[in-house]
């Protein structure tokens, strides 16, 4: 419990915990841009194509079900990320609103990302631009976070328990 009030502290475990989970997260950033590149593309067409289908190409549109099953991951997934980082971002010498700006950013590309697929599929394909905004709104926070995190992990003093 003094570690969520406190901090991770300025051990070598702690910091060694956190670069290692730094590490982690920067390879599921940069894995998480091939994998949106790979499966929907950069493009609106890309991204349309990818939820609604495409007869010529012999794309089926995303099932409901398929949709579904994406959606429940990601919430739990995605909730679990927003915890840890809104969390450790608390421990950072950012001013309060530039904190809180940075939580709501993350919120926002986090929300519009798992429902823009949705609109796409069942609403209206304009909705592929919520798609892209939204991705690349929350690969961004994500990693003005972690560089943030990294600073501040490299600024604090390191002291051997």
């Amino acid at each position: 419990m003094r570690i969520m009030m406190n901090g991770p502290g300025r051990g070598a475990l702690p910091r060694g915990m956190l670069c290692f989970f730094y590490f982690y997260f920067f390879l599921h950033w940069g894995t998480g841009l091939f994998m949106f590149r790979h499966k929907l593309g950069f493009t609106y067409e890309s991204v349309v194509r990818y939820y609604r289908g495409d007869p010529e190409l012999f794309m089926n549109p995303r099932s409901f079900a398929g949709l579904l099953e994406v959606t429940h991951f990601h919430l739990f997934a995605m909730g679990l990320f927003f915890v840890v980082f809104s969390h450790l971002l608390l421990f950072t010498s950012l001013r309060p609103r530039l904190q809180g700006a940075l939580v709501g950013l993350l919120a926002a590309g986090m929300s519009g990302d798992m429902a823009a697929g949705w609109l796409v599929c069942f609403l209206a394909p304009e909705f592929a631009w919520v798609k892209l905004g939204s991705f690349w709104l929350l690969q961004g926070t994500s990693l003005f976070l972690l560089l943030s995190l990294l600073t501040s992990l490299v600024k604090r003093p390191f002291v051997l328990p």
